[in-house]
């Protein structure tokens, strides 16, 4: 992940309006579907497959999805994880204590529509990030070999775990999905980008991060970006995928276009304090998780 370069020639001052304007207005969403098309056009093009589906099945991958009051969508973001084509999969919903009530039985429906699919719910609301460390601590003695997360108002393409292993190809790391933003209703498409949320990681890669930070927003961002430094001493690699993967949904309200400033400030800073950084002192020792209880089935 890059942090924005145009930082070393223009003052924050006239940056931030500058970016903020033409995100808003769209511009810079219409030139970044297109330079992003262009590259999973060419990483397609320069892609050689070397990873036999024989190989692919044996990887087991831990989908985490944290959940807080979508029970409007769960069941399409369910359905999508138990139609992919790489079928060794564990699904695990973790839910942020809802205020919902009717989440209970929506979590349980879910949860006996295949055997591969669990919940656990949390104590205490708090946050996605926590919420997914709390998921891959509670499925640590399972035997997965890759781990990744989507969110309950999103839906996966059928191939979106088969491409990713494909394109990590049995190597240590991570790989970044292209998706693409919908509206509300997943029909009408809007921006395209390689996301962050989705990434699927190796367990070696995962735990070599340590997990997400502590954070309301950006913590998906920050990992990307902390995994991009732990891969120049070429124990992991950080790849992108190049194949539509994840159909995300644009809800009015989202933390998508809150916050823009102090999030690329954010961003920056992290970047900063990581480039000084060993990769030891990268990796959190001590994820920050909560207190859960298990499903009954």
């Amino acid at each position: 992940m890059k942090v924005s370069l145009l930082r070393k020639i223009i003052p924050d001052f006239l940056r931030f309006p500058a970016v903020i304007f033409l995100r808003k207005a769209g511009v810079s969403t219409w030139f970044q579907n297109k330079f992003y098309a262009f590259e999973a056009a060419a990483l397609k093009n320069n892609f050689t497959p070397t990873f036999s589906p024989e190989e692919a099945s044996k990887m087991k991958v831990l989908v985490i999805c944290a959940h807080y009051n979508h029970n409007e969508f769960l069941p399409g973001c369910v359905s999508s994880i138990l139609a992919q084509t790489h079928s060794n999969l564990h699904l695990l919903i973790v839910d942020d204590k809802s205020t919902d009530p009717t989440t209970p039985k929506v979590l349980q429906q879910q949860s006996e529509r295949d055997s591969r699919v669990n919940y656990i719910t949390l104590d205490n609301n708090s946050g996605a990030y926590i919420a997914r460390n709390t998921g891959v601590h509670a499925s640590l003695n399972q035997d997965w070999t890759h781990v990744t997360f989507i969110d309950p108002d999103d839906e996966a393409r059928p191939n979106w775990l088969h491409h990713s292993l494909e394109v990590l190809a049995g190597r240590e790391g991570s790989v970044r999905p292209y998706i693409r933003r919908y509206d509300s209703t997943l029909t009408t498409p809007l921006q395209a980008y390689f996301g962050h949320c989705p990434t699927l990681h190796s367990r070696l890669a995962w735990l070599r991060a340590g997990g997400f930070m502590p954070m309301r927003r950006s913590g998906d961002s920050e990992l990307t970006l902390r995994l991009s430094h732990l891969s120049k001493d070429g124990l992991t690699v950080n790849v992108k995928s190049f194949e539509e993967s994840i159909k995300c949904r644009h809800l009015p309200g989202s933390s998508t276009h809150q916050d823009l400033t102090s999030r690329k400030l954010m961003l920056e800073k992290r970047d900063d304090e990581l480039n000084a950084m060993s990769t030891f002192e990268m990796k959190i020792t001590t994820p920050v998780i909560t207190s859960f209880k298990k499903c009954l089935k």
